[in-house]
């Protein structure tokens, strides 16, 4: 189990991350959980309040940051939960035994022993591999252990052990798609691509560094291998983030937006400028404000909006900033 955990920790950096949701919200020191909500600003005179909680999502999370349950609400309506059961490599290689796809090859029942996970099993039966089941945990359920997941996720792991292929399952056990993973000689991720059960792209994202200038950049490609999304993330000496760029494509390559954030010396964001396309000033101006626990770690964050005309910022006092607060319980 740690030797999985530690692996899926190495290979899915920030940015990987989102396509497997299996990353818990990073903080330092590790979470035991953290809440996340979206607050619904309410107007007291010349102030803003917090108000009533919008969208809530509250993670669980294991030693190593991984989830192992989520929660999402709807003010308070559960909208989902999902639980996960990491499986280490013993436990995964018995799930491909119990199966017996290799004694099905040759029976009656050789189509049944087509399905794609057993193809798996017969194609990796000599190789590492981890298994993590995610479980429809909604009260309305009824018990967790008793059901079925909703979803399987087998983990491919190269030499150095890293993950170098996931193969995601429904409940029927059908592929649902393919993410294969490349790292340089440093063992850093480098490309990640996702591909349909027939093999054909859905999504590509690569990540470069530069040395000289002290940045990396994230770049996120369509199923037709067009540019949708590149990020530029520049650095300090001390390796805080500095200045992050984002700029939004459409189908054609053409910029539909421009993001520039500014960071404080801890790399939280502090100035977010956005431009529209072709204009070299910005159309709005977001501030950051923060308040912090005991251990550093922001549990509000506000967002106010700045208009920016003719060179000259105007504060939005028609709009309500907004507001994130976050619940954080630590180990």
């Amino acid at each position: 189990m740690k030797r999985l955990a530690a692996a899926l920790l190495l290979a899915l950096p920030a940015a990987a991350a989102a396509q497997t949701d299996l990353k818990c919200p990073e903080v330092s020191p590790r979470a035991r959980s953290v809440k996340i909500s979206l607050m619904q600003p309410l107007r007291r005179g010349k102030r803003w309040l917090p108000g009533a909680p919008g969208t809530v999502n509250y993670y669980a999370c294991d030693l190593y940051g991984l989830m192992t349950e989520h929660a999402e609400y709807d003010g308070k309506s559960l909208v989902l939960k999902r639980a996960y059961v990491y499986k280490d490599q013993a436990e995964s290689r018995d799930l491909c035994d119990r199966r017996k796809s290799e004694e099905k090859l040759t029976s009656t029942f050789s189509e049944e022993a087509r399905s794609a996970i057993d193809d798996f099993c017969r194609r990796n039966k000599k190789k590492d591999f981890g298994a993590v089941f995610v479980y429809d945990a909604s009260p309305s359920q009824g018990g967790e252990s008793s059901r079925k997941p909703v979803r399987q996720v087998f983990r491919l792991f190269n030499a150095k052990g890293f993950v170098a292929e996931e193969d995601s399952f429904d409940p029927m056990m059908n592929l649902e798609s393919a993410t294969l993973y490349a790292y340089d000689k440093d063992n850093n991720l480098v490309e990640k691509t996702v591909n349909d059960p027939d093999g054909r792209q859905l999504r590509r994202e690569t990540w470069s560094w530069d040395r000289r200038t002290a940045s990396r950049t994230w770049s996120v490609y369509g199923e037709n291998n067009e540019l949708r999304r590149r990020t530029v993330y520049e650095e300090r000496e001390d390796g805080t983030l500095r200045r992050e760029v984002r700029t939004e494509y459409d189908s054609g390559e053409q910029t539909l937006s421009r993001t520039e954030i500014y960071c404080d010396a801890k790399g939280r964001p502090e100035k977010e400028l956005v431009y529209d396309p072709d204009s070299p000033e910005p159309k709005y101006e977001y501030t950051y404000a923060y308040r912090r626990d005991a251990k550093g770690n922001w549990t509000e964050e506000r967002k106010t909006r700045v208009i920016v005309y003719n060179g000259n910022r105007i504060p939005d006092t028609q709009s309500a900033p907004a507001i994130t607060l976050r619940d954080i319980q630590y180990y």
